[in-house]
């Protein structure tokens, strides 16, 4: 595991700069020993970071962190009456989450040489697994960080978020570079891009995988959620950095667009007219071979994905490793042996009956459609295809129709339950997406569900179970219960095989 390593000591004067002024000073140049918007974690000689949250707001917590032993304040400018007359050095700025990602990374300066950041609504996992799993058959140090945690030399610490806060990712990225750790493959969600989680990190690769609709309870439009993404290219990728696109999709092709008026290098990839150009996939038993032209000329491999939409996230991974000086037939070689990311179209067989069982993250609309058009090409004649899937609670309410309405349409049967309920009422969201998809079987309990499912299974019949892939819980009433829908499977499988 990664050691918690001390802050270093930084002096008040040399966090003053052009966008953080110092208001109101009660003793000369102190030392600062951290910083944390978390009053809860303020120790002495810390600062504490007065950040406006979507419940909280961080200036109502000024005087737990004083009490704490918090020496100063970094706060927005426009609170600054709100804590003049507060018994601490008083620093202003009009961003503050982005002055804690500079305040930090002074703090802890340490960074690899390479630092990829991968963003879009699907793939990001799947992206990031694969170049892990080439640079280890490269024989090189590298780290992953995103929604499977973070992953180095065999180990694996869990995270809360897809992208941790600055502090957070700061630390662990410092302590990665002292362990030798030179390549690190970033997710950066929309959440993390727009909090400036990441702007302080010299990021040399943006990729963008792809958008569709997901975190509009957040971002309220698709195009606020695309002007996020976006900021990974436009204000966070370093001025010699390498743009990665999937230009199949329109708003890849925007960025595109961008990266090239901007005078930003960039590489395409996709089905279409790109510069890594995926021709042809040819379906085996075991495996398939895939024919791509890069850069116009012809190249081909075999690798043990079926799904398009896996295809394309591994030569996206390919692409990254090439712009990196890999040469492109040792990638070629290394990548026949990669396997799927754990929850990302993982096939569970159930023999007795030759049916198959699918486990997949999909909880967005369009990352449901594409695994049951996927599956729908790889079912029998004789096979029925069955999905089940519910949707999580505290999130973008409008798409939960959207994904009703392609499980409906693209599944011969459907079975609604429950996901992740959060704070919300389970059955006010159970009923929101019965409402658009009449004949299918409600079961609240997702264990429940999942073993009644898999008990209909028939001869060649395939069933996607969505929405948590990897996760090892249900969140409900904001406590985490012990849940994993592959255990569950297997023991549904168990119990009938018996």
């Amino acid at each position: 595991m990664l050691k918690e390593k001390k802050e270093l000591t930084l002096l008040l004067t040399k966090i003053i700069n052009r966008d953080i002024s110092l208001s109101k000073s009660i003793e000369s140049n102190p030392k600062i020993t951290g910083i944390d918007f978390d009053s809860r974690k303020i120790k002495k000689g810390m600062m504490f970071a007065a950040i406006n949250g979507k419940t909280n707001n961080g200036i109502d917590f000024c005087d737990k962190a004083l009490k704490a032993g918090a020496n100063s304040i970094l706060c927005n400018r426009k609170d600054l009456k709100k804590v003049f007359k507060k018994k601490a050095n008083i620093l202003t700025t009009n961003n503050v989450r982005l002055s804690v990602s500079i305040i930090i990374k002074k703090l802890f300066p340490k960074q690899p040489k390479n630092i990829v950041a991968i963003t879009g609504t699907n793939g990001k996992t799947s992206i990031a697994f694969y170049l892990k799993g080439i640079w280890k058959a490269a024989n090189v140090s590298s780290a992953s960080i995103g929604t499977l945690g973070i992953i180095y030399q065999n180990k694996k610490i869990p995270l809360n978020l897809t992208t941790p806060d600055p502090i957070t990712l700061h630390k662990r990225v410092d302590e990665l570079k002292s362990k030798g750790i030179n390549n690190i493959v970033l997710e950066a969600s929309s959440h993390g891009i727009e909090q400036n989680r990441i702007d302080a990190l010299r990021i040399n690769r943006a990729v963008f995988s792809n958008l569709s609709r997901d975190h509009l309870d957040y971002h309220q439009t698709l195009d606020s959620y695309f002007k996020a993404k976006k900021r990974l290219f436009s204000d966070i990728l370093e001025t010699n950095g390498l743009a990665i696109v999937n230009n199949d999709c329109k708003y890849g092709r925007k960025i595109e667009s961008f990266c090239k008026r901007k005078k930003i290098k960039v590489f395409t990839y996709g089905t279409k007219k790109a510069d890594w150009k995926i021709n042809k996939v040819f379906f085996c038993k075991s495996f398939s071979k895939v024919h791509i032209s890069v850069l116009e000329k012809s190249y081909s491999f075999k690798c043990r994905f079926f799904a398009c939409y896996q295809i394309e996230n591994l030569v996206c991974s390919m692409l990254i490793a090439y712009s990196y000086n890999f040469p492109l037939k040792k990638i070629i070689k290394w990548v026949e042996k990669i396997k799927e990311p754990p929850g990302r179209l993982e096939k569970i067989n159930f023999k007795s009956n030759k049916s198959a069982i699918y486990i997949d993250y999909a909880h967005t609309p369009e990352a449901l459609k594409i695994n049951l058009t996927q599956l729908r090409e790889n079912l029998k004649s004789s096979g029925r295809l069955k999905v089940l899937f519910g949707c999580g609670g505290d999130r973008d309410i409008g798409k939960r129709a959207q994904m009703a309405k392609n499980a409906s349409n693209l599944a011969d049967e459907v079975y609604i339950t429950d996901d992740n309920p959060r704070y919300e009422n389970p059955k006010k969201i159970r009923d929101q997406i019965s409402l658009h998809c009449k004949k299918a079987f409600v079961i609240a309990n997702r264990k429940n569900a999942i073993k009644f499912a898999i008990k209909k299974l028939e001869k060649h019949d395939i069933l996607l179970v969505a929405g948590k892939g990897h996760e090892k819980f249900q969140e409900i009433n904001g406590k985490k219960y012990s849940f994993d829908d592959k255990e569950v499977v297997r023991d549904a499988i168990r119990e009938i095989e018996v």
